[in-house]
């Protein structure tokens, strides 16, 4: 800033056509200067890509977090079928199929086999299962 008031006060003192000569020199310098300073390399950033879970985010594809402390996978979508196997609060599962029964509740098809909706809560994609899943553990707590 000192340079640039001790220039103008040069220029104050000399004539015109070699104030703009100093001028255009001025403006060639401080283009110069900002050309160098602000284009220097960046270095590379590199983007990870998770595939633990593919269909994370497909938007044909729901995923469910289990909201009871243990809940019953039926055999079929009916609360009288037999029991497949058994689940945990906070298990995040990938829906494979729906179904409504005679008393109009929505049941959900797993890889283990059914639940009610009363069992579980359904999300769009697996990261906002897994936030819900990771609040409902911590709540345990």
């Amino acid at each position: 800033m000192l340079i640039l008031t001790f220039l103008y006060m040069m220029l104050l003192k000399i004539g015109a056509k070699m104030k703009d000569k100093i001028v255009l020199i001025i403006f060639a310098l401080l283009f110069t200067a900002g050309a160098f300073t602000g284009c220097s390399k960046k270095s590379e950033e590199v983007i990870v890509f998770d595939n633990t879970y593919p269909l994370a985010l497909a938007p044909d594809v729901e995923w469910a977090v289990v909201t009871e402390p243990y809940a019953v996978f039926k055999d079929t979508d009916e609360w009288g079928a037999a029991t497949a196997g058994h689940c945990r609060k906070g298990e995040i599962l990938q829906v494979m199929g729906k179904s409504v029964d005679d008393a109009k509740e929505n049941w959900y098809y797993f890889e283990g086999g059914w639940l009610p909706q009363s069992c579980v809560s359904i999300f769009s994609n697996r990261y906002k299962a897994e936030t819900v899943s990771k609040s409902l553990l911590s709540s345990e707590n």
